[in-house]
């Protein structure tokens, strides 16, 4: 699926949060599709550990190992997603890249309350997609960005997650 290929409707009255949806082993998860620079195959890629795209340096995120995730990083279907959000940019290994996903705020949902400790930190929720359970990721744990402010807006996320109770729709 072409990220140029994508359109969004603008007659459309129903909110939406759009997300790329990926896999990793078993497990599917969603990046807010804001934050997405591009999708390239293993080739495209290359094998160094840095990937340089249009003048920006991606620098590699495990995030089968973040997770501890077995993945098949080395088949047919790897991608690497260029991903940005503020001044870190990141090349994130996937199993696959299963698409883009136009979800309605509403169908996002909380995390049950068997999440209690550091992954309510992972996830910012979660959502049906093709019959499959996704994970929505939080794009400043995936990338680890090691700024102050990062870390600031972290803690401050997870004062408001604390303070707000959970309800659909909130969630993305």
């Amino acid at each position: 699926m072409s990220l140029r290929g994508h359109h969004n409707s603008k007659n459309s009255t129903v909110e939406t949060a759009s997300f790329l949806v990926i896999r990793l082993g078993r497990s599917y998860m969603a990046l807010p599709a804001e934050g997405v620079r591009g999708v390239l195959t293993q080739e495209e890629a290359g094998a160094e550990h840095a990937v340089t795209s249009a003048g920006t340096v991606y620098q590699p995120v495990d995030l089968a190992q973040r997770l501890s995730v077995t993945a098949n990083l080395s088949g047919l279907d790897f991608r690497t997603v260029l991903y940005a959000s503020g001044p870190t940019h990141s090349a994130i290994g996937v199993e696959e890249v299963v698409g883009l996903a136009d979800v309605e705020r509403k169908d996002c949902l909380p995390l049950p309350t068997q999440f209690r400790c550091d992954e309510r930190n992972w996830f910012q929720g979660m959502m049906l997609h093709q019959e499959e359970l996704v994970l929505i990721l939080n794009p400043l744990w995936v990338l680890g960005e090691a700024t102050d402010s990062a870390r600031e807006s972290v803690e401050h996320t997870e004062r408001l997650v604390a303070a707000t109770p959970a309800s659909i729709g909130e969630s993305c």
